[in-house]
Parts: C-alpha cells; sequence; structure tokens
C-alpha cells in the first residue's frame, strides 16, 4: 500500500486526471461486460415465459382431446345441450374466451375470439371437426402481438 501512495504522490496533477479516467473507463467497461449479459438473459425471461404458455396450453388442449371416450360422434350427442353452450365450455376447458357465441337455431352457431395462440386454437378447431362439427367459414386475423383472432360458423355434423 506504501507503494501505491508513493507512486501516486509522485504523479503530477494533469497524470492523476489521467489515471482516474483510465480507472473509470476501466470500471464502465467491466460494468458492461458483467452487465450486459445479466440484461440479456433477463430480457429473454419474457419470451420463454411466452412461449412456456403456449406450450401449456397445447398440452392442455391435447390432454382434453385424448381423455375424451370417442363416440359415433360427439356432435350428435351435444343434441341434449345447446352447441353454444357446449362450444363455450370446451373453449373455456382449454383457456380460450369465446367473445361472441351466437347460436342460429339448433345445429348452427357464429363464434369469435380476440386474441389466441395459433397452435392452441387451431388444435382446438381440429379437436371440434374430429368430434363431428363441421367448420363452415373462417377467418383467422394475425394481430401484432404474436396472437391471432378468430370468427368462425360452425355446425354439428350430419346435416
Amino acid at each position: 500500500m506504501e507503494a501505491m501512495k508513493n507512486w501516486w504522490g509522485g504523479l503530477s496533477t494533469r497524470e492523476r486526471w489521467l489515471v482516474g479516467v483510465a480507472d473509470l473507463l476501466a470500471v464502465a467497461v467491466l460494468g458492461w461486460a458483467l452487465g450486459r449479459p445479466a440484461v440479456a438473459a433477463f430480457l429473454d425471461l419474457e419470451s420463454r415465459h411466452r412461449a412456456a404458455i403456449e406450450r401449456e396450453g397445447r398440452v392442455a388442449a391435447k390432454i382434453g382431446l385424448l381423455s375424451r371416450r370417442p363416440a359415433k360422434s360427439v356432435a350428435a350427442a351435444v343434441d341434449a345441450v345447446a352447441i353454444d353452450q357446449y362450444l363455450a365450455q370446451s373453449a373455456a376447458e382449454i383457456g380460450l374466451t369465446l367473445d361472441r357465441n351466437e347460436a342460429r337455431g339448433q345445429r348452427q352457431v357464429t363464434i369469435a375470439i380476440a386474441t389466441a395462440k395459433a397452435p392452441v386454437l387451431t388444435d382446438w378447431l381440429a379437436g371440434l371437426e374430429a368430434q363431428g362439427f363441421v367448420v363452415d367459414q373462417l377467418t383467422i386475423t394475425p394481430a401484432a402481438d404474436g396472437t391471432v383472432g378468430m370468427t368462425a360458423e360452425l355446425r354439428k355434423g350430419g346435416q
């Protein structure tokens, strides 16, 4: 420590300023080198979280499809329940919210979903088709945040 004091005492004012600026630059570079990966890791957490939620929705949809007992046609068995109620329940089971759900008679319905992850939405629609529902009209619109919106007209199969 005595050697450092002697060295510092032997420097002129200008040299002390230069050494001080060099020290500040070294600290700044070291802080940048250590802080940059930490900031990048925190920013990456959000995208990982979104991907995990999307995967969870897909898995939940597939589990729901696999856990149902195959019948002749689920759409034919839905006669006891109104089609709009059945679709609302089916969508809610996998985390989708129907923003519009209008029954058009006993066997047809018009639905709309404002925001959903595309894979979850398409898996749900494919599951409905596998259960005997027919998609008469479908419009899927992408959103800026990576989700999609959807409007569709569905009917029970066999008509």
